[in-house]
């Protein structure tokens, strides 16, 4: 009997030893059927003393089994928290130091524009008007210099001596306008270049002086403009040749041909 209880013993033991380390259900099982088997078989003190020992010891290679996994998730847990909290505060850091950077870029901005326009209206109260030698004609619509008979120009050579002189080559933009420089014209039947052209884009016309288009006065003559020959591409003042009654209206012709022209100063236009 006593060598069948040991025999017994020794398989509870072995069972015990070959279970599951850390799993509760397996020693859960374990002591119900050590339970069982003691209230069954007589043991020993010095048996039940072991068995103790042995759950004890067993339960506390558990615990530290499961500490020390649980160490390195908790680890890398607050690692990463940490992590996470010294990139918030960089990241805060650089947006006041960037929101900090466009603040003083835009006071900075803001102090230059206002220099800027203090210097302009200094300039517009006390700069004289652009210097010009030439004898200008003063019209109801601002001040403009008419080329005489004699003074005859490409429309290219026109727009340069008018820029070298503090002027443009007028554009015409209103009824009235037209009808003082027609006026201001006299007799004469000649041909006079304007600012209007449309060398940038066929058909699109526009007046180079000003940099706008031809479009809210339009002053050509019927069936003009007409781009005769593929190569007309400057406005002028012109008399119809074939109209007895005809009076000045606008033409579009090649720009490398000889006329008069009119210039005006700007900053006296109306």
């Amino acid at each position: 009997m006593k060598s069948l209880c040991g025999a017994f013993f020794l398989f509870v033991g072995a069972s015990f030893a070959f279970a599951p380390f850390c799993e509760a259900s397996s020693h859960v099982i374990l002591h119900g059927l050590e339970r069982q088997q003691r209230s069954s078989i007589t043991y020993s003190c010095d048996d039940q003393a072991y068995y103790d020992e042995l759950a004890r010891s067993r339960q506390a290679a558990c615990n530290a089994t499961l500490a020390n996994e649980t160490a390195l998730p908790l680890q890398t847990k607050n690692e990463c928290l940490q992590n996470k909290q010294e990139l918030s505060e960089l990241q805060r850091a650089n947006l006041e130091t960037c929101s900090l950077a466009r603040s003083e870029q835009a006071i900075n901005c803001s102090r230059d524009l206002g220099a800027l326009s203090l210097q302009i209206s200094e300039c517009k109260a006390y700069c004289p008007v652009a210097p010009t030698a030439l004898s200008l004609t003063v019209l109801s619509t601002g001040s403009y210099y008419i080329s005489s008979a004699s003074e005859l120009k490409s429309w290219f050579m026109a727009d340069k001596f008018c820029k070298s002189n503090g002027l443009e080559l007028a554009s015409v933009e209103t009824i009235e306008e037209s009808d003082a420089l027609i006026a201001a014209f006299g007799s004469s039947s000649d041909r006079f270049w304007l600012s209007g052209t449309d060398l940038g884009s066929e058909g699109v016309f526009y007046w180079s002086g000003v940099g706008q288009f031809i479009d809210a006065f339009w002053y050509f003559e019927d069936g003009q403009p007409d781009n005769a020959n593929g190569n007309e591409n400057c406005v002028q003042y012109f008399v119809h040749p074939d109209f007895s009654d005809a009076t000045y209206k606008w033409n579009d012709h090649e720009c490398n041909a000889p006329f008069r022209f009119v210039c005006e100063l700007e900053s006296t236009k109306l």
